[in-house]
């Protein structure tokens, strides 16, 4: 199921780049940094860990057989204190011995250790899982920096190209009446320095989105360039509901149910463990220590193992994980703290953008007002190029200022998500 989950997803992936090759939106760039990152392997690997460690686990309950063998020679044999009696012959034993054995062991009963082992690992491996998609959540995250940067930069060189624009229209408007002797020359001048500026501001922030493109490219492995059309998303926030579904507040939840688990485990050391076993073997001396010849032999049997008595080490242990789970309650406790304050500081920053977006169409109204009243102005030589440019610079700064908390809106929201673990 996971396989046609997964291809599922792939197909989908490419799918949507065949037919929006020009369009880049953050969803795709989610599913491609995931896809291409080394760690997303490990969603395979770490399963098939476990299924092998279940199996070893298994092997418990199947019989064992070990082969042993020794030769060895000793100083000195054990002899009946009466060598002669009439009638009887008794052998004198060879100081030279030769054993060769096949054990074998079947186990019974263990007290439920092998169970409880095998739920250690399950517990243990949705752990790993979440380790692995906490890294992965982490990625999100860069790649949202990264992503939100380029649309920024990619505004700032609107507002530039824009201002260029302006900038270039108004110097031809006072370069005629320089030369109608209407403006003083030094008003062109000052424009095109501003007009200079602009140019390496542009420069500047081209540099900017060339190396944040490059970023995202390397993250995602997709083919980002300069005209590729990045989208802004829409996310759908409810600051009325907390829901928190943050992978760090799961993982202490489930470290939690290991040490509990654990606790289950350290309980089954003081059962009794129930095995039989069985010896087959071929040496000389057998099992008949009057015999000097080779012989064959064997047993069967079963064997009782209970630890009655461990001196309250198992009790000991099983204190030593209540006061590991409460300071995993402690830690639970801090989190939700610091996360309620967190998530009230998203919150804040998510007002306060709405609340400026409003103020920023009332200002940029106002702003082009002036512009257009110091535009004439200086057409009629009332002003100097120099306030001019402070009002146009005003209305530019106006106008970036509106796109700019547009896009900051968005990735606050998308901070707030982040923050309850909904990215």
């Amino acid at each position: 199921m996971r396989k046609i989950y997964i291809t599922g997803v792939l197909i989908f992936i490419f799918l949507v780049q065949s037919f929006t090759q020009d369009t880049i939106t953050l969803d795709l760039c989610y599913l491609k940094a995931i896809y291409n990152y080394p760690l997303t392997q490990q969603r395979d690997l770490l399963p098939a860990s476990n299924d092998l460690k279940i199996k070893n686990l298994n092997n418990n309950y199947l019989p064992q057989l070990i082969f042993n063998g020794q030769i060895h020679y000793q100083s000195d044999v054990t002899k009946v204190p009466i060598q002669r009696i009439p009638g009887i012959d008794i052998p004198t034993l060879d100081k030279d011995w030769y054993k060769f054995n096949i054990d074998a062991s079947q186990l019974i009963y263990d007290g439920g250790t092998t169970s409880k082992q095998k739920a250690l690992e399950d517990v243990s491996l949705q752990i790993d899982r979440q380790n692995l998609e906490l890294q992965l959540f982490n990625l999100k995250e860069r790649i949202n920096q990264v992503y939100f940067n380029v649309l920024l930069l990619r505004e700032s060189l609107k507002t530039l190209m824009l201002l260029k624009e302006n900038l270039g229209g108004k110097l031809s408007e006072v370069e005629s009446g320089v030369k109608n002797g209407v403006l003083l020359s030094s008003n062109a001048d000052i424009l095109k320095v501003e007009l200079i500026n602009t140019e390496q501001s542009i420069a500047e922030v081209n540099i900017g989105i060339e190396a944040a493109i490059d970023i995202l490219n390397e993250l995602t492995g997709l083919n980002i360039n300069k005209n590729t059309i990045i989208q802004l998303p829409e996310p759908k926030v409810n600051l009325e509901v907390f829901e928190n579904n943050r992978i760090e507040y799961s993982l202490l939840l489930l470290q939690q149910n290991k040490i509990n688990t654990i606790k289950k485990v350290t309980s089954t050391k003081r059962l009794p463990r129930i095995s039989a076993f069985g010896q087959a073997g071929y040496g000389r001396p057998g099992y008949d220590m009057l015999k000097n010849t080779f012989e064959d032999y064997y047993m069967i049997g079963a064997r009782l193992n209970w630890n009655i008595w461990d001196w309250n080490h198992t009790k000991r242990e099983k204190e030593i994980l209540d006061i590991q789970n409460k300071i995993i309650n402690t830690q639970k406790e801090t989190f939700d703290i610091n996360l309620e304050i967190e998530l009230e500081n998203k919150i804040t920053g998510i007002r306060k953008y709405e609340e400026m977006i409003k103020r920023d169409q009332e200002i940029i109204e106002l702003r082009s007002k002036i512009v257009k009243s110091a535009s004439s102005q200086l057409d009629n030589g009332i002003i100097t190029s120099t306030e001019y440019l402070t009002e146009l610079n005003a209305e530019t700064q106006a106008k970036f200022n509106l796109q700019a908390h547009k896009i900051r809106l968005v990735n606050a929201k998308l901070d707030y998500l982040t923050t309850l673990g909904n990215l």
